[in-house]
């Protein structure tokens, strides 16, 4: 079956956090824009989904539910299948999401004052969990060397051997910079850890968006030739377009930290289940795959008609092109404006709505993070207003 990812069908997405217009106009300063900025998609889910969540609605039924063992089994073997990780049925965990995830795990395996190392640019949320449970941040920042970002190593060895640092959570692969870490490169990562007695924390919520010929490769696989000293986080909103249904998954290997986590989850009662929720994790890990690999494959032909065409007619604004994720990390440097100015001119004058590069950390001045999971239509409007507006400056 073919699926159309241009389609844009009508519909009301004035409550959409994307395209919700007071937060367009308090943010961006203007409600009429193209949004780019949250990272959800513009695709109508999977029509098994929708038709699984239709029945489910029409049962009337919605007493208090728990996570199944048919679920939990095609959460099990679609990793397995596809990525050859092993996560056992029965040691699964689950919460709202993937930031509440981290946020309990920081707050339960460290205490206030000591450090969470983090390789910004880097997804903002980290930092504010950080900074909001009073924990220290240790930054690793990434480097961005013959337009691809890579590790700083030997940073990430001092900042390890800091008495503080106690955990790092790894973004795998890298929201917003497009990154798929090689296995060499997650095999570094995990001696360091190791190494020093580090929690690792890995974030893989953007693994199932990866583009050929660069491949996912779990951390636990690295990391079970070192330590069970690991902790996965991550869930099913990004890779089918959910994120609104709010669930995830917590996976360790580790049996202490399972059960302090379990323990934790019961006495604050984050154990409850959405119906909903539940129906489409089941029908989407049990039928997705076709749709999912179309849907990848439409993603890296809007990739590369961006880059496309800022090479041959917006050379002034570079793309560190993307291994995977649908966010796409621009630079706009050569245009010489401050963060400010930046944010402004892309508002004002581009109007288009972009998530402002610093925010995401050290290595964030003069770049914007820019979402293109939406219709190639859309995209296409977007760099050609992009250009206009760039065509006008004096």
């Amino acid at each position: 079956m073919n699926y159309n990812f241009d389609d844009y069908p009508e519909a009301d997405r004035n409550n959409f956090l994307r395209y919700n217009p007071i937060f367009l106009k308090t943010i961006f300063g203007r409600s009429d824009l193209l949004p780019f900025w949250v990272a959800d998609t513009d695709f109508q889910v999977m029509p098994a989904l929708a038709d699984a969540l239709k029945a489910r609605a029409e049962t009337g039924l919605f007493a208090y539910e728990t996570k199944s063992p048919p679920l939990k089994k095609a959460l099990s073997q679609w990793y397995t299948s596809r990525y050859d990780i092993k996560i056992h049925p029965k040691k699964l965990l689950f919460m709202a999401s993937v930031n509440s995830s981290i946020a309990a795990i920081v707050d339960e395996f460290s205490i206030p004052g000591e450090g969470v190392i983090i390789q910004p640019p880097v997804y903002q949320v980290f930092k504010d969990i950080i900074d909001s449970l009073e924990r220290e941040v240790i930054n690793n920042p990434l480097v961005l060397k013959d337009n691809r970002y890579e590790i700083d190593f030997d940073d990430l060895k001092q900042k390890a051997q800091s008495p503080s640092a106690k955990i790092l959570i790894l973004c795998s692969p890298h929201n917003p910079v497009g990154r798929v870490w090689q296995e060499d490169e997650l095999t570094k990562i995990a001696q360091i850890c190791v190494e020093n007695d580090i929690l690792l924390i890995t974030d893989e919520i953007h693994g199932d968006i990866v583009y050929s010929p660069s491949k996912y490769i779990g951390m636990l696989n690295v990391y079970k030739e070192f330590s069970d000293n690991i902790i996965m986080v991550s869930s099913a909103g990004k890779s089918f377009g959910m994120p609104g249904l709010i669930d995830s998954f917590i996976f360790t290997p580790n049996g202490k930290y399972f059960e302090s986590l379990k323990k934790r989850i019961e006495r604050f009662h984050l154990d409850k289940s959405n119906a909903f929720a539940n129906t489409a994790w089941q029908v989407v890990y049990e039928q997705g795959n076709e749709w999912l690999e179309q849907m990848t494959t439409y993603l890296k032909g809007n990739v590369d008609y961006i880059a496309d065409f800022l090479e041959h007619n917006l050379a002034v604004v570079k793309l560190p092109v993307p291994e995977g994720t649908y966010q796409i990390w621009l630079d706009f440097r050569e245009l010489g404006l401050t963060n400010e100015e930046l944010a402004k001119f892309l508002a004002k004058e581009a109007g288009i709505a972009l998530n402002q590069g610093h925010t995401y950390g050290p290595g964030g001045d003069g770049f914007m993070r820019m979402n293109i999971a939406s219709p190639r239509k859309m995209i296409v409007q977007a760099m050609e207003q992009l250009k206009d507006a760039c065509d006008r400056r004096p």
